[in-house]
C-alpha cells in the first residue's frame, strides 16, 4: 500500500464533462477519426492458476474451447497478418506477455511490423482482481522487464487488463511503472483524464465491445457481414458527428486471431481495413500516439474544465440535495 496517501476508488477517478460542452479535442494529424486496430494476441493456460476461465469453457479436460483459442497463434494470426500487411495497418497489439518468451515466432512477427505493445497481462486467464498492492506492483514490474528484455529495451505505454480486470490500485501502478493509458474503462469516444492519487497523468483510451469480434460474433452470433456493416456504420457516424460538432473521435477495432483469423473472415477484415484506408479524414494510428497527442494538447484543459463544471454543479444544489 502506498505510504501517506489514501487510495482513490475507481469511481473517484472519473472526470465528467458531456461531449456537447467540453473543450474541442483534436486527433493526431488533424483527423476527424483516429482508428486503432487492437489485435488481442493471447495466451491461455490449459489449467489456469486461481481457476480463471474464458467464456464458454467447461470442466477439465476442456479440449474444445482451449484448442479453439490455441488455434489463433498457430494459424489465425498468420492469416490476419496478410490483411494487416496488405493495408500497412498500424496495430497496437493487446499481448499476453508470456508469449514474448514462449512463442518467439509471435514476438518476432510483432517486432518486425513495429507494432505498439499494449500489455494484456501475463496470461488471459490470470486476472488482476483480488491482487494486493504489492502483488500487483510485482506484476507491473515483471511486465516492463519482459518488454525490455525481449523488445530491444522498449517499455510498455498502456494496458488492457487481462480479462479487462484491475483493482483500485491499478491506475496508480500504471503511472508508477511509466504507462500513460488504460483501455479498460470504455466510457467515452475520446480519451479522458483519470484522476490519480499522486497527480500523475493517465488517460482512459477508448476501446470497444461493439467493434470487437468476440462479443459480436462469438457471443452474439452475428455473421461476418453483419459485424462489418456495423463497424463501418459506426465509423461513418463518428465521422459525421465530428464534422457537425468539431469533436474528433476515436474508433477502436478489436480482433482476436482465433476468430478474425478464420478463413471465412479474411475478406471482411480486408473490407474494413480498405474502408478506413480510403478516407483521408481517418488516421490509422496507435493507442500510444493518440494518448501522447491528448496529454500534450488537451489533458490539462479538460481537467480544468471538468473541475469548473463540478463546482458549478455543487453550487447549484440546494442543501436538501447535498448527499451526506
Amino acid at each position: 500500500m502506498m505510504a501517506g496517501r489514501a487510495p482513490l476508488r475507481n469511481n473517484e477517478r472519473l472526470v465528467y464533462a458531456p461531449m456537447s460542452t467540453r473543450p474541442r479535442v483534436t486527433m493526431p494529424g488533424g483527423a476527424l477519426v483516429a482508428f486503432w486496430h487492437a489485435p488481442n494476441v493471447e495466451h491461455y493456460d490449459y489449467i489456469a492458476p486461481g481457476g480463471g476461465t474464458p467464456q464458454g469453457r467447461v470442466a477439465y479436460p476442456d479440449l474444445q474451447h482451449y484448442m479453439h483459442r490455441d488455434s489463433g497463434n498457430r494459424v489465425g494470426l498468420w492469416r490476419m497478418l496478410r490483411a494487416v500487411d496488405a493495408f500497412e495497418m498500424p496495430s497496437t497489439v493487446s499481448l499476453s506477455l508470456s508469449l514474448l518468451e514462449e512463442q518467439p515466432e509471435v514476438r518476432d512477427a510483432v517486432l518486425e511490423r513495429d507494432w505498439e505493445i499494449m500489455s494484456h497481462g501475463i496470461s488471459n486467464l490470470r486476472p488482476l482482481y483480488g491482487l494486493s498492492y504489492d502483488e500487483e506492483d510485482a506484476f507491473f514490474a515483471l511486465s516492463q522487464r519482459l518488454s525490455e528484455a525481449y523488445c530491444g529495451g522498449r517499455r510498455i505505454k498502456g494496458m488492457l487488463g487481462p480479462k479487462v480486470s484491475g483493482t483500485d490500485n491499478t491506475c496508480e501502478l500504471l503511472v508508477a511503472h511509466g504507462m500513460a493509458y488504460v483501455a479498460d474503462w470504455i466510457h467515452d469516444e475520446q480519451p479522458r483524464p483519470l484522476r490519480t492519487a499522486a497527480g500523475g497523468r493517465l488517460v482512459s483510451m477508448p476501446y470497444s465491445f461493439m467493434l470487437n469480434d468476440v462479443p459480436m460474433i462469438h457471443a452474439r452470433s452475428l455473421s461476418g457481414r453483419e459485424f462489418i456493416d456495423l463497424a463501418i456504420a459506426q465509423i461513418d457516424r463518428l465521422l459525421r458527428d465530428a464534422e457537425e460538432d468539431g469533436q474528433a473521435r476515436v474508433a477502436c477495432f478489436a480482433t482476436h486471431p482465433f476468430l478474425s483469423g478464420q478463413p471465412w473472415f479474411h475478406r471482411y477484415l480486408s473490407e474494413v481495413f480498405a474502408y478506413v484506408r480510403s478516407d483521408d479524414r481517418i488516421r490509422c494510428t496507435t493507442a500510444g500516439e493518440i494518448a501522447d497527442h491528448y496529454i500534450e494538447n488537451h489533458y490539462d484543459e479538460q481537467v480544468a474544465f471538468a473541475a469548473r463544471l463540478e463546482s458549478e454543479h455543487l453550487a447549484a444544489l440546494t442543501p436538501q440535495e447535498v448527499s451526506p
